[in-house]
């Protein structure tokens, strides 16, 4: 039994009108997880860049990243800029192909060694870069000259030779996603966390202002908004705080733009939620749109599979076994350590039988300690100095946070609980 059920999308087919609210989307499109993909969609969608590509559109959405790229960083307008950034990307792939759709990657999945992974394969992504100038010579994108800027090619160069540094595990993720109350801290955790590590991991086109020639850039911001509409569903998915483009953010903020990628004007406010406005896409390993446009202040009420939408948020994960037993796992780990409740409160409030697959824990034997040892979590690389400085970022700030990571790494290894990832 699968532990978390497949959600269905019915579009509605009339939009609904709330008051003055804004109009539900009449059809979705479904974000599906690129480890789920067949050799036939990696080829479509190389098809569909390389058309981008000709075009010109990918040398123009990596001129417009460099352009806009103080304003969409270090603040919370981090989330909705790249959120609209890639629709807007999708949208026009859709011009190549109607059944476009980016893909995400979530990389927790790859964490442990990510040098591995099925998306850095010859098939897929293509691997590290080769010769002087790190080249990348395989996959959809392999040995392409871009155009911005200036021409040269598209770069590839792994931050620990042949291999990766390794990324941010899931577990730190489900925690930032049950703890950060405020969308202010939770942007800090990914932002300073995840988002570099990948940034950083990748190397060449990938670490740089114009990351966006690197379809990597796509999949991975993608999976960064998978992440933000999940914290949404586990508290105000209108909260918007912090920082912004200019002083304190606001929904009324609007969305940086330029020549090269415009928005039309569009304000925070419009990308808030999945499924109205124009945002017209979802997740397959994350709860749909809300039934109602909800209300300031309000989290999301509704049922999906008779599951809370919060309980489909506890983990970062998007494998659906190994997402079962982080929970169960972290349930048992709770009776040894409960201040372990502290970092992840949506686990604890969770019933017994309700959201955990009943099999997995009918089946679950307690690891030995070899098996613990095996299944240590792994530090998160930091940040470098160069992406800090390339960022503007808080130096103190970011350390900080890594130092947080590591010590919640610490305190879950210390614990019974065994990563299933």
């Amino acid at each position: 039994m699968q532990f978390l059920i497949s959600l269905v999308f019915v579009a509605a087919t009339l939009p609904a009108v709330f008051g003055q609210g804004p109009e539900k989307c009449r059809t979705m499109h479904i974000r599906r997880s690129a480890h789920s993909l067949s050799p036939d969609e990696w080829q479509q969608i190389g098809r569909v860049l390389a058309q981008m590509h000709d075009s010109g559109d990918i040398d123009r959405f990596a001129r417009a990243h460099q352009a806009l790229f103080e304003s969409v960083h270090g603040s919370t307008t981090f989330f909705p800029f790249h959120r609209k950034f890639v629709q807007e990307f999708e949208d026009i792939g859709r011009t190549f192909d109607p059944e476009f759709t980016v893909p995400y990657w979530d990389s927790t999945r790859d964490y442990r060694n990510p040098e591995s992974s099925p998306i850095l394969r010859g098939t897929t992504l293509g691997g590290n870069g080769q010769g002087p100038n790190r080249c990348l010579r395989d996959g959809i994108q392999g040995s392409w000259t871009m155009g911005f800027p200036g021409d040269h090619c598209l770069r590839r160069a792994f931050n620990n030779g042949n291999s990766i540094l390794p990324w941010v595990p899931a577990e730190l993720i489900s925690s930032y996603i049950q703890s950060d109350r405020f969308i202010s801290r939770f942007r800090e955790n990914i932002e300073y966390g995840i988002h570099g590590a990948v940034h950083l991991g990748l190397g060449g086109d990938a670490a740089t202002r114009f990351a966006p020639n690197d379809f990597f850039f796509f999949m991975h911001h993608a999976n960064i908004d998978r992440l933000w509409w999940l914290w949404q569903n586990s508290h105000n998915m209108l909260d918007y705080n912090g920082p912004g483009t200019n002083g304190e953010a606001s929904l009324s903020d609007v969305i940086p733009q330029n020549n090269d990628v415009s928005f039309g004007g569009a304000r925070a406010a419009s990308v808030m939620v999945l499924g109205y406005n124009s945002v017209c896409f979802a997740y397959d390993s994350a709860p749909g749109p809300p039934a109602q446009y909800p209300g300031t202040g309000n989290r999301p009420n509704r049922l999906i599979n008779n599951i809370e939408p919060s309980a489909l948020a506890f983990s970062g994960a998007s494998d659906p076994a190994g997402f079962g037993l982080e929970i169960m796992r972290m349930r048992r780990a709770f009776a040894k350590d409960s201040s372990l409740k502290e970092y992840f409160p949506g686990v604890a409030a969770i019933g017994p039988a309700r959201e955990i697959d009943t099999d997995l824990e009918k089946n679950f034997d307690e690891c030995t300690c070899k098996e613990r040892k095996a299944k240590k979590l792994l530090y998160p690389a930091p940040m470098s100095e160069m992406w800090i400085n390339m960022h503007g970022f808080d130096a103190q700030r970011v350390g900080q946070i890594h130092r947080d990571a590591c010590l919640l790494v610490d305190k879950l290894n210390n614990s019974t609980y065994v990563s299933p990832y």
